[in-house]
């Protein structure tokens, strides 16, 4: 049968068949909508829009329309999905799980592990939950009362003895159960602070799939990063050792999709799977058998996430299709996919990785074969595929990106383009030495180094990618921003002839002129800098230049990528001295950020800092580590620091044993004072070297909390002080108190919630010193 809507005959020179288009974007949407309205708002939908099919059906029964009939199957799923939904959100909500979290009650429970425990992001800290994992309670017991209760939950853990749980072992905890604020789906997050207790064994397929993945990774251990870290991430999506600078660099050229297994990774192992079928002249029954063994396999070790789901659904569909002897309705299949994970999961219409997975598959199927046919003709047939594929991907996910992202990655599609061919090799290589890691370990870890080559050069593009400049532009990250950008590749895919030359012409010029705004002299940072305050929100990071692409840079941030932005703005390469006054989280958590693509000499810190997650990680980054106390000095281009505090053996506060600094550089001279309070400041009055005090510029210490003596800033007299605060921090800094003495004392005044960077220009012969601030950008 063929019709305007497509066609269900075999071959490529049919029109894809769109019928069953209309009925998967009505069920994804539907979904979207039920998730965010209340359960009897979905199930009265679905009511109506039930009614509606049956009578358009009866209506359009004689006639047979396809048009009509199309309408009708998507009228029948938006019905089917919203009374699913519903009653999934309906279960949630009512569960006795829910009814703990809104009353933020501790209690105990007993669950089941759903997925695989996972690291939180950022710098372990102690007190801070570490682990992630995904549970359904099967009871609650509140004040001596049990109830029961099959919920979803997400336990937050600190204890190690949850990473080793895996999926189907049920285990029992104790913990306050809080509410959740944007997934309907989940009944309450869980704070645990003790080990899981009573955990039942693991099935044997999961033990079997434990063993493997765990195998992988030992294999892995005896590669260097990024290539340990990358490999069970590229074959089995395994993240564990994954640097966050590695993940940052796929991220910013378009390549994250590699670290999420999908349907490549499947397509890649069910076609290895089949070739070996037809070289070996298999009936086609055992190809098929042999597809559906390689399927379960894929979702059993690689774990059920969205895209896993997508593609085990879709490659289910697919061997169907082969064994009836139509293997070419591909986009039927992805429609009919979508439709029947949604009808089981609905939660998935607001995954992002469930969204990138199908649009990628979709723009794929839709446009590589005629753009690989178009394209033959001017470059060779593989080469052509390899790109149609890589564009067709990227331009069927941009618009989802910008939402995650806020820019547009144009080294996306080179960087894909070049780490493809070498994407398939590294799969099938990287599953086999995973089930010949729990045979033979020794064995496997002498075969990862062949494929380790090949992750190498995946990690090589993807580095080499990350520090092209301007490789990604900024874009509204926004529902109105990628309806624009999707809008603008529409019109790029269908426009022909002159139409399309004009436009790219059009696209071409206005992006030219984006990057010669950013790129013109006068910009930022302002000529002459000697130091700069990054805005980082709620915490402290200041840039000290010491030459052509080289600073000093004291303390962090928080945040990694913001400090690396501020970095890559003001020109950053090296860092022959990172200087962190003391551990706290707001001062050196964004360390990762300072050591991505940049080389540190040495770290200067409190004494005992080789023994916290920021300390091993410089020990493991070859950056020396020195002990920062008082009377030590050291010469960093134009700079001479010399330590002020603290005093060898001084004990107290975390606060008060900042390392303070004394920077003199050509023209100006700067305090680095990190959270040093009071008693700290009052002792700094008297001590050895108290003459030192009087500077060009002061940084406000603890970020101009309350807690200052009126001396100790009154001895600093500086011409400029600078406060970096974040914007509506909980905390009230910087105290009116402290911020009415700064103004008295200084003569610039400036801090960066209101001001954003803020860069200070040393004096030139006898003309004073100057400020010049960027302003402020998003609030964090």
């Amino acid at each position: 049968m063929a019709t305007w809507l497509g066609t269900d005959a075999l071959g490529l020179r049919h029109p894809p068949d769109l019928r069953l288009l209309l009925p998967a974007i009505t069920a994804w949407l539907t979904a979207l909508g039920a998730l965010s309205t209340p359960p009897r708002a979905a199930w009265t939908f679905a009511a109506v829009a039930g009614c509606v099919a049956v009578g358009m059906y009866a209506w359009t029964r004689p006639t047979g329309e396809t048009v009509a009939l199309t309408v009708v199957a998507a009228l029948v799923c938006a019905a089917t999905v919203a009374a699913v939904t519903g009653a999934h959100v309906s279960r949630e909500a009512g569960s006795a799980a829910a009814r703990t979290a809104d009353l933020e009650r501790e209690a105990e429970f007993e669950a089941v592990v759903r997925e695989d425990p996972r690291s939180r992001s950022g710098t372990p800290r102690p007190g801070r939950a570490e682990w992630v994992i995904g549970s359904r309670t099967t009871w609650v017991r509140v004040d001596g009362r049990e109830h029961a209760s099959r919920a979803r939950v997400v336990v937050l853990a600190s204890d190690a003895r949850w990473r080793g749980l895996l999926p189907g072992q049920s285990f029992r905890a104790r913990g306050v159960f809080l509410p959740t604020e944007d997934d309907p789906l989940t009944s309450a997050l869980v704070l645990v602070r003790g080990p899981p207790e009573q955990v039942t064994e693991p099935s044997g397929l999961q033990s079997l799939a434990g063993r493997v993945r765990a195998g992988l990774r030992q294999a892995a251990s005896a590669l260097p990063q990024p290539e340990r870290g990358l490999l069970p991430a590229l074959v089995v999506g395994d993240v564990s050792l994954l640097r966050e600078e590695t993940a940052e660099d796929f991220r910013a050229t378009g390549m994250s999709h590699l670290l999420t297994v999908s349907g490549s990774n499947l397509a890649v192992l069910t076609g290895f799977v089949l070739g070996l079928a037809r070289w070996l002249r298999a009936p086609r029954w055992c190809s098929v058998a042999g597809g559906a063994l390689m399927i379960w396999l894929f979702v059993l070790v690689c774990r059920p996430e969205p895209s896993v789901i997508r593609a085990a659904f879709m490659g289910s569909l697919a061997l169907l299709a082969l064994a009836t002897g139509r293997s070419h309705a591909a986009l039927g299949a992805l429609s009919v996919t979508v439709v029947g994970v949604l009808f089981v999961s609905p939660g998935l219409a607001g995954s992002f990785g469930f969204a990138l997975s199908v649009l990628a598959t979709a723009g794929i199927l839709l446009l590589v074969p005629s753009w690989t046919q178009a394209w033959s003709r001017r470059m060779p047939h593989p080469l052509a595929e390899a790109v149609a594929v890589a564009v067709a991907a990227q331009v069927a996910v941009a618009p989802v990106l910008v939402l995650l992202s806020g820019e547009v990655a144009w080294v996306a599609v080179p960087a894909n383009v070049l780490a493809a061919p070498v994407v398939a090799s590294v799969t099938v290589a990287g599953f086999v030495l995973a089930v010949l890691s729990v045979v033979w370990p020794v064995g496997a870890a002498v075969a990862a180094h062949p494929p380790g080559w090949g992750v190498a050069w995946i990690a090589g593009v993807a580095q080499t990618g990350a520090r092209i400049p301007y490789g990604a532009l900024p874009w509204r990250p926004d529902v109105t921003g990628a309806l624009l950008l999707a809008g603008i590749l529409l019109v790029l895919v269908l426009a022909r002839g002159w139409v399309l030359r004009v436009v790219a012409a059009v696209m071409v010029t206005v992006l030219l002129l984006v990057l010669a705004a950013r790129c013109v002299s006068g910009g930022w940072p302002p000529t002459g800098w000697a130091l700069v305050a990054c805005d980082v929100g709620q915490g402290d990071a200041f840039v000290l230049s010491a030459g052509d692409g080289a600073a000093v840079v004291a303390d962090t941030g928080e945040d990694p990528a913001v400090i690396d932005d501020c970095l890559h703005r003001l020109g950053v390469r090296e860092v022959p001295l990172l200087v962190l006054s003391h551990d706290h989280a707001d001062h050196v958590d964004g360390t990762p950020g300072v050591l991505r693509h940049r080389r540190v000499d040495a770290a200067l810190a409190p004494s005992g800092f080789d023994g916290t997650a920021t300390g091993r990680l410089l020990t493991e980054s070859d950056v020396d580590l020195w002990e920062g106390e008082r009377g030590r000095s050291f010469r960093v281009g134009p700079w001479l620091l010399r330590v002020l505090w603290p005093p060898p053996g001084h004990s107290g506060s975390v606060n008060d044993g900042s390392v303070v600094v004394r920077a003199d550089g050509a023209t100006m001279s700067v305090l680095l004072t990190g959270d040093i309070e009071e008693e700290a400041q009052a002792r700094l009055l008297t001590a050895p070297g108290a003459d030192l005090l009087p500077v060009t510029v002061l940084t406000a210490p603890h970020h101009g909390a309350g807690t200052q003596d009126p001396d100790f800033l009154a001895a600093t007299d500086p011409v400029v002080t600078v406060t970096s605060v974040g914007a509506d921090n909980p905390y009230g800094h910087p105290s009116p108190y402290t911020w009415a003495l700064l103004e008295r004392l200084g003569r610039i005044n400036l801090r960066t919630d209101r001001d954003g960077d803020v860069a200070v220009l040393g004096g030139t012969g006898s003309g004073p010193v100057r400020a010049v601030v960027r302003g402020p950008g998003p609030r964090r």
